[in-house]
Formats: C-alpha cells, structure tokens, sequence
C-alpha cells in the first residue's frame, strides 16, 4: 500500500512538472475572469438594463466580502443605487450613493453600517479612499419601519432608488406598502425628536474624536448635516396637516428647498457649503466647526 501511494505521488509530480506553464495560464485567466473591473469606469457607464454590469458592480463594490465579515448572520442583501447618480443627467456624477438591505435575523443585534469608500479593509475611510462613493448597511425590517414612520431618507431611497441585486419582490414591496400609507404629523414629529437627540449625540462624539484622537473631519461634517438638516425638517414638517401622503415625505429629503430657510445670506452660504462638503464637491477645509456652530445659532430662530 505504501509502495502504490508513493508511485501516485510520484506520477502526480511528473504531471505537475510536464503542464506548470498549463497550470499558470489557467490561474492567470481564472484570475483576470474573476478579477473585479474597475469601479470608477463601471460607476460612469450607469448601464442599469445590463445584468453584467450589476454583477461587476457588486464585485467592485464587494458588498459580499463585507457580508461575510460583518454580517455573516444575514441570508441574502437587496443592492440598491440612489441620490443623484441615479440621473443619467446628474450634475453629480461623481456622487455615488449604495445601500444595502439586509435580509435575516441578526443575533448580536449588529444592524447598520456605513462605509465611505471601497478601499479600507476595516471598511472605514481613510487617505487612500479615491472612489467618490457611500454604502450604507441597514437592515431591512428596520428599513422598513423607518420608512413606514415618515423619514425622508428611507422613503426618497424607496421612491427615487433603483434596484441593482436581489429579489425584486421585496423592493417592490417597499413601494406598495409606503405609497398609499398615510402619515401621522404628531407620531412623526416625536421620532424627529428622537432622531435629533441620537444625532446631536453622534456630531458631539466625532468632534471629539477629531479633536482627540484626529479622525478624519468628513465624520463630523457629515454628523453636523444629518443634525442640522433633520431640525430644518422637523420645522417644515410641523407645517404640514394632521396627516399626509409619501410625497410630502419625500420632498424633505431635497435638501436645496431649507436654503431660502435662511435670512442671514452668510449662513445660508455657510449651511450650502455643509451640503457641497458632504457630497464632496468642497473640501473639508471649507467649512469650520464654527461654522457648524454658527448654523445652529441661526436655526434657533428659523421659523418656516
């Protein structure tokens, strides 16, 4: 018996030796087959009709390898583009926003996550990050209760979204469900003011962190539009009548329509800059902590 294994392991290395140059070639094609093409050529081509093009841009993206390394209790994901790169006529193109929803029964309660950029192993931006592009984690059923609840984000991405990967039926799901629902001004406005307190938490913790620890400034600026912006909703939503339909909603995600919001035409300048900062159309040096502080002074005495 140990006479025929090793006449085996013998005759397997005389093959091997024979069709190495075999054995390279088909690791190089294999390699090149799998390999993901480039992110920023695939972004700009926005061909939504190609099932290919999907695949490429899930692979580039590797919404998988992060699945399997943050949320391995989750079965499957819907991969979803929005915001202005949606538009093949975007004065963004460069702005690329993701969400995955994730489908399954987490146990560690890990439920969202937000990635800016692809390059980062720990999927956490850093000075090396060169696509212009935010992926967002979130589960689905909290997704979905958002969006039932009346919040902007989650019922633009439902209405204005386009689904890249997975199962149509949930995506379509969201819109039947959202579509006809109505909305409660007063249950809206106390999960505003929840949203607010958890938001104004966050701004607080990344300018420390900045402060203390130098994490990078988009963190905090990114924390002062999210609080910010949510408050000039909050006022505009306290217009709105007792109850009101998804496209009401949805108009508060725009976020453009707060700027006449400001008297002060130094702070609405300021409050624009917020906005161009966090889609990366300005430097992060363009805009203060000060002027983060200056907004804040000044919506104290917005009234819409």
């Amino acid at each position: 018996m140990q006479e025929i294994i090793i006449k085996l392991i013998q005759t397997i290395g005389v093959w091997f030796d024979k069709n190495i140059d075999l054995i390279v070639i088909v690791k190089v094609i294999s390699y090149f087959r799998n390999k993901p093409k480039e992110l920023t050529e695939l972004l700009k081509t926005n061909n939504f009709k190609d099932s290919d093009w999907k695949e490429d841009v899930d692979k580039s993206l590797k919404i998988k390898d992060t699945m399997k390394r943050k949320f391995s209790e989750y079965s499957d994901y819907l991969l979803i583009q929005y915001g202005s790169s949606v538009d093949a006529d975007s004065n963004l193109p460069q702005d690329y926003d993701f969400i995955v929803l994730m489908l399954g029964f987490p146990k560690e309660e890990k439920r969202y996550l937000h990635n800016k950029g692809t390059k980062s192993l720990d999927d956490i931006a850093s000075n090396e990050n060169m696509y212009d592009v935010d992926i967002v984690y979130r589960d689905y059923l909290s997704f979905l209760y958002a969006a039932t609840a009346g919040m902007p984000y989650e019922n633009s991405v439902i209405v204005n979204g386009r689904l890249l990967k997975g199962h149509e039926g949930y995506f379509q799901w969201l819109k039947n469900i959202t579509r006809n629902h109505l909305y409660d001004k007063d249950f809206l406005i106390r999960r505003f003011d929840d949203k607010i307190s958890t938001e104004k938490q966050e701004l607080d913790k990344c300018r420390l962190e900045h402060e203390k620890y130098e994490h990078e400034k988009y963190y905090v600026i990114r924390a002062g539009y999210y609080y910010i912006t949510s408050l000039l909703q909050r006022e505009h939503i306290k217009k709105f009548d007792k109850v009101f339909f998804q496209d009401k909603v949805v108009e508060l995600s725009k976020v453009k329509m707060f700027y006449d919001d400001f008297k002060d035409g130094t702070i609405k300048n300021k409050y624009i800059t917020l906005v161009e900062c966090l889609k990366r159309n300005k430097s992060v040096n363009d805009i203060s902590f000060t002027d983060l502080e200056d907004i804040l002074k000044e919506i104290e005495n917005i009234e819409v």
